[in-house]
């Protein structure tokens, strides 16, 4: 499913082949993804108005286009294409008609939520967002999972307490650091909290670098081959699966053995 790296790369995408272009049409094609608005004031807003930036924050993507933004969030399977004026993709939910071809949000399972927003501050109130995971301090992230006693991973899935960071990258994160899963936060020593604040970023910066081809991420990553039964790429124990905070989970259970403390 789409996390942060891949909205990353969608917002660059937003940005290199969009800003200066004007909107000439909003088609709706399914309004059970509409989110806090509806296709007239997206067509008021919108239209006839230019594309003049792409900004990102955690896995939601804000289009600012003249003094409103069109908000998209990519669920579980959408997608951004640009097409022809004539042409389609298999599962159109939204279609922005410019004044040179159409952007297309397409997504088969209509997990992904598309509206409008006047700034990207109403979004993050609306919505409850902590900061984002690719530019947040190590001090501010320590700060925000100290003396917390859930376990690790699903605090890193909590949008409320940092934006970004979705099932497979927690993963990452925690096989890179050699966590279990399931330890405590407030079992964690504040310099291997903010080691694991590093060990965010990093993973997320390494996995736009290569577009989210996790066939091009370092030998080392649990991304290149993340299943049950899969040899660890550190020490060849197989792979297994469980579930933490009612998520799947893989982890190897040799490099990550569940510890009380750190």
């Amino acid at each position: 499913m789409p996390e942060l790296p891949e909205v990353e790369i969608a917002r660059r995408f937003v940005r290199d082949r969009l800003i200066g272009k004007r909107v000439t049409s909003i088609d709706v094609l399914d309004s059970r993804m509409l989110a806090r608005s509806s296709e007239r004031s997206m067509r008021a807003a919108f239209l006839e108005r230019t594309v003049d930036d792409a900004i990102r924050h955690g896995k939601n993507l804000l289009v600012k286009i003249g003094d409103d933004h069109l908000y998209l969030h990519l669920g579980m399977s959408g997608s951004l294409h640009m097409v022809d004026e004539d042409g389609h993709t298999s599962h159109e939910r939204l279609r922005l008609g410019l004044d040179e071809g159409a952007l297309v949000l397409d997504d088969p399972r209509r997990f992904g939520r598309f509206g409008l927003y006047h700034d990207i501050e109403d979004m993050l109130a609306d919505k409850g967002l902590g900061p984002d995971a690719l530019t947040v301090s190590d001090k501010e992230f320590v700060s925000r999972m100290a003396g917390r006693k859930s376990s690790i991973k699903p605090l890193l899935l909590d949008q409320g307490i940092i934006a970004g960071v979705g099932n497979l990258y927690a993963d990452e994160v925690l096989f890179q650091e050699q966590l279990h899963p399931a330890t405590k936060a407030n079992a964690i020593a504040r310099t291997d909290m903010a080691r694991l604040g590093k060990r965010i970023r990093k993973v997320l910066e390494t996995s736009i670098s290569v577009r989210t081809d996790f066939s091009r991420l370092p030998e080392g990553y649990l991304l290149r081959d993340r299943r049950e039964g899969a040899p660890c790429p550190r020490c060849a124990t197989e792979l297994v699966v469980i579930r933490v905070g009612g998520r799947t989970t893989v982890l190897c259970p040799s490099c990550q053995s569940q510890r009380a403390e750190r």
